[in-house]
């Protein structure tokens, strides 16, 4: 009898998971929805800290046409280096505010020294003002970070005015002024409760006032 051979189905090649390391499978990620391709195509990414550090060619021209070429500390040698006065280290940026032009002795010998180093920070910081290192990343974040602190500070000061007639209650109430933790306590609660407690310490007071009656030389409680 001849050999047959029976029909069998072909096997499908599965494709293998791929699993984390903690053993979980790894979902495929989903391709972007259209919309979402071209939404930051116009955005420009910022300069990182690196870059922000360095200093521009045009930068460096107009601080070589500004020293003639010599050096900025000896006054006799070539230039031939841009110092930050205000180190990288310490973020100081690579504007124009904050570059030296040096020979490298008085390079090398000025960062070493702290003393010198503090010099030329404390002379350009004369020159410039504060914050002379600062480029307009530094500027925007600072003044915004003002910004919000002033925020802050007009609506603390408005939050007092708001609370004054019950400062002034109490105080009188007390017969002395109000501490800091108290003063703290008031700003702490919102307008309602504010009211409350007003009605409260002018209910006490009427009632005190009431039952003083003057009598001969101080006051008779009725």
């Amino acid at each position: 009898m001849s050999h047959q051979t029976f029909w069998k189905p072909e096997k499908k090649v599965k494709d293998k998971k791929t699993y984390s390391s903690l053993g979980q499978r790894k979902k495929d990620k989903k391709p972007a929805p259209e919309w979402k391709k071209d939404i930051l195509s116009h955005h420009q990414s910022r300069p990182n800290t690196k870059e922000r550090g360095e200093f521009p060619k045009d930068v460096i021209a107009e601080l070589i046409a500004d020293s003639n070429g010599i050096c900025e500390c000896c006054k006799a040698a070539e230039a031939t280096t841009t110092h930050h006065v205000y180190p990288r280290g310490r973020k100081g940026r690579g504007v124009k505010t904050n570059g030296l032009r040096l020979c490298w002795p008085c390079h090398d010998r000025i960062q070493i020294n702290e003393e010198l180093l503090q010099f030329w920070i404390s002379a350009f910081r004369d020159k410039y003002g504060d914050y002379f290192w600062f480029d307009d990343q530094d500027w925007e974040e600072h003044n915004r970070k003002q910004a919000a602190q002033q925020h802050m500070e007009d609506e603390k000061k408005e939050r007092l005015e708001s609370i004054k007639p019950v400062m002034e209650l109490i105080t009188t109430a007390a017969g002395r002024s109000l501490k800091g933790k108290e003063v703290r306590l008031l700003e702490a609660m919102d307008n309602k409760q504010i009211s409350v407690f007003e009605n409260m310490i002018n209910d006490i007071l009427g009632v005190t006032t009431k039952h003083q009656v003057p009598f001969g030389y101080g006051y008779f409680d009725d």
